[in-house]
């Protein structure tokens, strides 16, 4: 199953940062084989936030050279890529492939990645491997590729936050695309202030989302450091039963969401 995780503007909603969340909660409460990764062409901040420090990124980043995405290319290039071979190019970080995270390109200049036909061929050859790809797709829609990963997708979790000026422009993209309303689809409110206007429930009326696929993310200071430090993981492990009332509220969003995907993996099965 390819879950697609994407915003309609860059950097306002913590599609990275969801993405990232997403796949170590569905390690964690799941025996699937998960794939985390990007089509952002360059390292994006998806690979920092499962590596603790950021020399220890660039560090596995540039040892991935042989490895990761440009692996791939090579040999889907040269016609020798399989599905089983996907994991051996990847950074896992459990067992049995149940957290691996496929590394950019460590190239500086663009790449044939940006080809948004080989980008999907990879995907489509990992998901002959994986249970579960969650893809941190780039922003917008005028990334090559993203695009048609999202046509490609079994779902999409879109990205939003509580500026109506987004959540306006997300409508005439949906309005513009009609496949993206077709779609098994969750919205993540990403910061979720309960105190603010535009609630959970009046976003699902004025924007006519079923509020059962809605998810709010609140603000978390812990969170927050976890990505920094290349923690979230192990923030999602330990915080299971956490006091604190940010990251509980969290935690409990975060596994309503993954419920849902597994639930939406089954009607795709």
């Amino acid at each position: 199953m390819l879950i697609s995780v994407w915003s309609n503007m860059h950097g306002q909603a913590g599609a990275s940062a969801t993405a990232a969340a997403v796949a170590s909660s569905l390690a964690l409460k799941t025996a699937c084989k998960v794939l985390v990764a990007h089509n952002h062409i360059e390292r994006s901040a998806l690979e920092g936030y499962f590596f603790r420090h950021p020399a220890d990124v660039e560090k596995t980043i540039q040892s991935l050279s042989n490895q990761g995405l440009d692996a791939l290319i090579r040999l889907l290039m040269n016609g020798r890529l399989r599905p089983e071979m996907v994991g051996d190019y990847t950074y896992s970080l459990l067992k049995n492939h149940r957290l691996d995270v496929l590394a950019g390109t460590a190239k500086r200049e663009r790449t044939a990645a940006k080809d948004p036909d080989v980008m999907l061929s990879i995907i489509n050859c990992a998901r002959g491997f994986y249970d579960l790809i969650i893809l941190d797709v780039h922003s917008g829609t005028y990334e090559n590729s993203s695009l048609r990963i999202l046509e490609n997708s079994d779902m999409i979790i879109f990205c939003i936050n509580q500026n109506t000026f987004l959540l306006d422009d997300l409508a005439e993209i949906k309005n513009k695309y009609p496949f993206l309303k077709q779609k098994q689809a969750a919205h993540v409110i990403s910061r979720y202030d309960n105190g603010g206007l535009v609630s959970r429930g009046n976003i699902a009326r004025k924007y006519g989302i079923d509020k059962s696929s809605l998810f709010e993310f609140p603000n978390s200071t812990n969170f927050m450091d976890a990505l920094n430090t290349g923690r979230v993981f192990e923030f999602i492990v330990l915080s299971q039963k956490t006091k604190d009332r940010a990251d509980k509220a969290l935690i409990g969003s975060l596994n309503r969401l993954c419920d849902f995907i597994v639930e939406g993996r089954d009607r795709v099965a």
